[in-house]
């Protein structure tokens, strides 16, 4: 990519820098070039960001899938009318999620980025924020406006022996080179909620296990709604529960937990954690910075999306919002 802002020394100087190179920091650093200034996107690993790469794009590809075998095996709801349908190659239908995505990742974004000469696009390895600016390793990049649009990665929740049972995330469960017959979910939020019934509208025996209940974010009505329509569909919950440990033996992975005082085991091919995301802020020295985060890590920002220190912004999955 091009930095035609940049000194001979690597240094540059830009209106605004922009910390990666997501779904936000690109919509940032466009408006931004729009505008007239010069923009400095930041990125490190593979552009595009979650968005297209590990989220919205390829589940949303895969539930659609899910839905037209849902659709055919619910013809049956009127009356003289029947259908049927079933993954027939899983492989096949992994590969062509990974096209998709392969796809808007250079046309949303990679492609993108020549029409806007006003932002440099960088991939030189981490940044870390300095005052006035960012370091990406030998470099020094300055600018009056900071916005820093890292995003989330998936977390393990704290079980005992979860570590060593080779735990799937919502990234890595839609690699699955075979189709599996059975998962455990292991939390009931949207992520979850969504691939749990996806899953088992391909033909996967699903589990899900929760703390609290299905949806804990949203009105109780929606979460008892969505647990009727999930039991009337085989999806099987446990819900209201403490978890105790997991572990991985030739049966599967069975995972242990407690329910009304009474201990609850399930067993399946893999164990698919979708309990939590944590924001990408290692080694971006936030603390030296003063960029204050709460007890999560996720930067705390305010109605106008600058931090706690003037100048810096924070946008994404990163935030606390």
């Amino acid at each position: 990519m091009k930095d035609i802002n940049m000194n001979d020394d690597g240094n540059g100087s830009y209106d605004l820098i922009v910390i990666g190179a997501g779904s936000a920091g690109f919509s940032a650093s466009i408006t931004a070039s729009d505008a007239g200034k010069r923009v400095a996107l930041v990125g490190h690993g593979t552009i595009g960001g979650t968005c297209v790469n590990f989220g919205c794009v390829p589940s949303k590809a895969m539930i659609r899938a899910a839905e037209a075998i849902h659709g055919a095996q619910a013809a049956k709801r009127f009356p003289g009318v029947s259908g049927q349908a079933q993954v027939d190659d899983w492989s096949t239908l992994v590969e062509s999620k990974d096209d998709l995505v392969a796809t808007m990742r250079q046309k949303k974004y990679a492609d993108l980025l020549p029409e806007y000469p006003g932002v440099d696009y960088i991939d030189a390895g981490p940044a870390k924020l300095i005052k006035g600016g960012v370091m990406i390793g030998s470099r020094t990049l300055t600018a009056p406006k900071i916005i820093i649009a890292t995003g989330g990665h998936s977390i393990l929740p704290t079980i005992d022996g979860i570590a060593d049972v080779g735990a799937l995330d919502s990234k890595s469960m839609l690699e699955l080179k075979t189709l599996p017959e059975s998962l455990i979910f292991l939390g009931a939020g949207y992520i979850g909620a969504e691939l749990a019934q996806m899953m088992s509208r391909m033909g996967v025996k699903v589990t899900v296990v929760a703390r609290s209940h299905l949806l804990p974010g949203a009105e109780p009505e929606v979460s008892e709604a969505l647990a009727d329509a999930f039991m009337a569909e085989g999806i099987t919950l446990l819900t209201g529960l403490s978890y105790d440990s997991v572990r991985r033996d030739a049966a599967g992975v069975t995972l242990r937990v407690m329910q009304s005082g009474e201990p609850v085991e399930v067993t399946a091919d893999h164990l698919v954690s979708t309990a939590g995301r944590r924001a990408n802020i290692e080694g971006m020295g936030l603390d030296e910075i003063g960029v204050e985060t709460d007890v999560r890590g996720s930067i705390m920002i305010g109605d106008d999306m600058q931090t706690s220190v003037p100048g810096i912004y924070a946008a994404g999955d990163v935030t606390d919002r």
